[in-house]
């Protein structure tokens, strides 16, 4: 069967070429040009894989009438018109024609696909091009036109000009399927001065991969001149989506009543939201403890006419015909911990000066939460975006925890990436066309993730505890002990409210006056008391040393004089540091006290923005 299939395309058209040599004897006098009736499609999507073609500024193509006329404002399914006319100087029958309309890219669609009524087809011929006796309509005049082959690989149309020799069709000839002429074997006799047009409708591309524009060429083998036989189909071809941006401090972001917000830091509840959302990743320790418990990512589409709901796609011409039959955006989620919590997420749709677009379920997404298992979420339209404008869809996730994944958490960011849906492929392996519901989806793109590296979205720094010791010396007489106590182990248990038990090393960062500056980590043999043999403090241990056989163990000259910073890495570690004489009478006496500050979680997510504070 695949092997007919093949066959009877190029027996076709040999068959054509044949007849169409009876006219090359004698110079044509009909000249025909290729032209877009309403104007090339303004944007085609860089890995769209069923784009229209002559549709317009905005891809609707718009009603035509039987004469041709562009009906305005009136959504033609499926339309996206490129126009034949040719008009002859002198009476003339050319025997059977054959014309080739060429694409550069694949044609993903056939004369049933999506449906026959929005499938490549010809019709609403005029003059010359409608057979006597055939009845005269708005979709169903071009009765001695019909279309013997579509190469959906070569991107190929081949179009029969004539009429069998049983006689001739006066019903619709849109599918090419059965209905003749489709293999003519007798000419058009034109008539002299007399313009006739016929329409190619339905064509959709894949122009994955492609940019610039695309153009549509015409041929003739023979009988007829071809003097404009170039028209552009596709203005430009472009990325759809800009790359996905997580908003950092700073940020315009959508406020109440479409006013931008004055803060810049939360989205308030304009776009629906019960409870402010911050800007920036989310942030959990490697124990799980929460630091920032959402995110927001905001996605900016290229060009106004890029999001489209079902009926605004090719003016409804979508496979399955379905309300959700959109243009989709897939937020693609990578390094998601198994068990780990995203929740309570949706969709929201602004123009890029930050008002919410008046209808707030614009967008819907298809599911609240992401997992490892489910990574994730596409969003599609419930009403029509404005086709005029630039729009901006903001994905918010209000809840992050660290649910039932293992702890220590790991260590790996959660990144996002996006791209278009639904997902899928220009042909099937035999380059022939996809119908199938799964597979042959319209609309339909190839992933394209943007960015190449995700957007971090979620970040684990470790269970931590920064201190700082903000003066510090050693020196002639004076050294600074310095003491660490990890306080996991408490008397109010886990169910109660206490601690997670927890170990680490302590790393110590020296500051001197003279601008340098040094790090040492804990570790065996490491100098003081209360270290366990591999250099951690324990839960429930203290550990104590002086600042002077730390500089030794660093290798820091003394005398020193400056600050420590000292990060636990364990959490609700708490510290004390004395400035002490070390010699003469008084040899252990204390001088001066130094307040060791807990400081703020940090992370590259979370910075240093809020005060420091002894936290004891």
């Amino acid at each position: 069967m695949t092997i007919k299939r093949i066959l009877m395309p190029v027996l076709v058209l040999g068959i054509m070429v044949t007849l169409s040599s009876m006219a090359f004897g004698q110079a044509s006098p009909v000249n025909c040009t290729l032209t877009a009736p309403q104007g090339a499609t303004g944007h085609a999507s860089a890995n769209g894989h069923t784009e229209p073609v002559g549709a317009g500024a905005t891809g609707q193509p718009l009603a035509m009438t039987a004469g041709g006329a562009v009906v305005p404002a009136t959504p033609e399914a499926g339309g996206g018109t490129l126009r034949v006319t040719c008009l002859p100087t002198a009476a003339f029958n050319p025997g059977a024609v054959v014309l080739t309309i060429g694409f550069t890219s694949p044609i993903t669609n056939t004369q049933t696909h999506p449906s026959t009524p929005a499938g490549i087809r010809v019709t609403r011929g005029t003059g010359d091009f409608v057979a006597a006796g055939a009845t005269a309509g708005a979709t169903n005049i071009a009765a001695n036109v019909g279309i013997a082959a579509v190469n959906n690989a070569a991107g190929t149309i081949i179009i029969g000009l004539g009429t069998n020799a049983g006689g001739f069709a006066t019903t619709s000839i849109t599918t090419g399927g059965g209905a003749p002429p489709n293999s003519p074997t007798v000419g058009i006799a034109f008539t002299n001065a007399v313009t006739s047009t016929f329409d190619i409708e339905g064509v959709l591309l894949s122009v994955n991969g492609k940019s610039g524009n695309s153009v549509v060429t015409m041929t003739s083998t023979g009988g007829l001149n071809v003097t404009a036989g170039s028209v552009e189909a596709i203005t430009s071809i472009t990325p759809g989506l800009a790359d996905p941006t997580v908003p950092g401090p700073g940020t315009a972001l959508p406020g109440t009543a479409g006013t931008p917000s004055v803060a810049q830091t939360v989205v308030p509840g304009g776009l629906g939201l019960t409870t402010p959302v911050a800007v920036g990743p989310a942030v959990l320790s490697s124990n799980g403890a929460i630091v920032k418990s959402n995110f927001i990512v905001r996605v900016q589409e290229t060009y106004p006419e890029m999001f489209k709901e079902s009926a605004q796609f090719n003016s409804g011409a979508t496979f399955p015909v379905s309300n959700s039959s959109d243009t989709v955006v897939q937020f693609v989620f990578s390094n998601i911990p198994s068990g780990f919590d995203i929740s309570s997420c949706s969709a929201y749709l602004t123009d890029v000066n930050n008002t919410p677009n008046a209808n707030p379920l614009i967008v819907s997404a298809s599911q609240a939460n992401v997992s490892a298992a489910s990574p994730i979420i596409n969003v599609n339209f419930n009403a029509s975006p404005d086709l005029t404008q630039i729009d901006v869809l903001w994905l918010v996730c209000a809840k992050v925890t660290a649910g039932s994944a293992t702890l220590p958490l790991p260590s790996t960011n959660v990144t996002v990436q996006t791209t278009l849906g639904p997902a899928g492929s220009a042909l099937s392996s035999l380059a022939l066309a996809l119908t199938g519901l799964a597979t042959g989806q319209i609309p339909r793109y190839a992933t394209a993730l943007q960015p190449a590296t995700g957007q971090t979205v979620i970040v684990f720094p470790p269970a931590n505890t920064n201190l700082v010791v903000p003066f510090a010396f050693v020196g002639t007489g004076y050294d600074t002990g310095v003491a660490l106590s990890n306080t996991n182990a408490d008397p109010f248990t886990n169910a109660g409210g206490g601690s997670a038990t927890s170990e680490g090393t302590v790393q110590y960062a020296f500051y001197k006056n003279d601008g340098t500056s040094k790090i040492y980590v804990t570790g065996a043999g490491s100098p003081g008391s209360g270290l366990s043999a591999t250099g951690t403090v324990k839960a429930g241990y203290t550990y104590s040393v002086n600042l002077s056989e730390l500089l030794r163990a660093a290798s820091v000259t003394t005398p020193f004089t400056g600050y420590v910073i000292i990060t636990a890495n364990f959490t609700l570690a708490h510290g004390s540091a004395t400035i002490y004489t070390t010699g003469g009478p008084n040899a252990g006496a204390a001088a001066l006290v130094s307040p060791v500050l807990v400081m703020p979680a940090i992370s590259s997510a979370a910075p240093r923005t809020a005060p420091e504070g002894l936290h004891q």
